[in-house]
């Protein structure tokens, strides 16, 4: 049933998208994206339950507006809202609805322009809120770095690859308090990587691909690992 809705709304982008496209030729500096995907992953957190991994998938939706600047430079606000179930073969009984929403910002300089390829890079922020069964939730603060590589391959197809590792992590874990970690006991990467297809002046519709690790080395362990695939429309102004 997932798969059917994720489908029709797939549908729906595209037909929307072309039938409000447009000829103007001047460049946009502003973008607002809506996508949806469907996402699956892997959990383990001993704090929460005695479960070594848990398993999930579910519909996910993204929201993103961009800026670029006069000099090319970027700057991006992204929000995204997971609703889903976690379910182990060990303990079923420990089954428990999980919901993440997270909102990052990254500011991105330009550093290389040549022809069709680009490259920029720059500072990322992102604040994670999660809720699982009854009252215990996690909200994560990561501060690091981003780098964004971009390729048009002729006028109306890009690919564009995005790679942000947190350098540091504020964690505020239910009744446990607030806790601080870098490096050397917190490991994460978020890859994206993306084809565009531009419609018109106004509309480019996208398809992508997301990963996500982290891995935090406490003494009741925590990990996850999550896969997404999205589809967007993105309208330009």
């Amino acid at each position: 049933m997932k798969i059917k809705r994720l489908l029709f709304i797939s549908s729906f982008i595209l037909f929307y998208a072309n039938g409000f496209s447009q000829s103007e030729t001047e460049p946009k500096n502003n973008s607002i994206e809506f996508s949806t995907g469907y996402t699956s992953g892997a959990l383990k957190n001993l704090e929460f339950a005695p479960v070594s991994r848990y398993d999930y998938h579910g519909l996910s939706y993204g929201l993103k507006y961009e800026r670029t600047s006069k000099n090319q430079n970027l700057f991006e606000i992204q929000l995204d809202y997971l609703n889903t179930e976690l379910k182990t073969d060990a303990i079923p009984q420990l089954n428990s609805n999980y919901s993440k929403i997270g909102l990052g910002f990254s500011y991105l300089k330009q550093i290389y322009n040549k022809e069709a390829f680009t490259i920029h890079f720059g500072l990322q922020s992102q604040t994670t809120g999660s809720l699982y069964r009854g009252n215990y939730y996690i909200v994560d603060q990561e501060f690091g770095i981003a780098g964004r590589f971009t390729y048009r391959l002729n006028q109306r197809q890009y690919l564009t690859s995005k790679l942000s590792i947190p350098l540091v992590l504020m964690r505020l874990r239910g009744d446990f308090g607030l806790d601080a970690y870098t490096l050397n006991r917190y490991q994460s990467a978020v890859w994206n990587l993306e084809y565009g297809y531009t419609l018109s002046n106004h509309f480019d519709v996208n398809l992508s691909y997301d990963f996500k690790y982290n891995r935090l080395q406490i003494p009741n362990a925590f990990g996850e690992l999550q896969h997404q695939i999205n589809l967007g429309i993105n309208y330009k102004f």
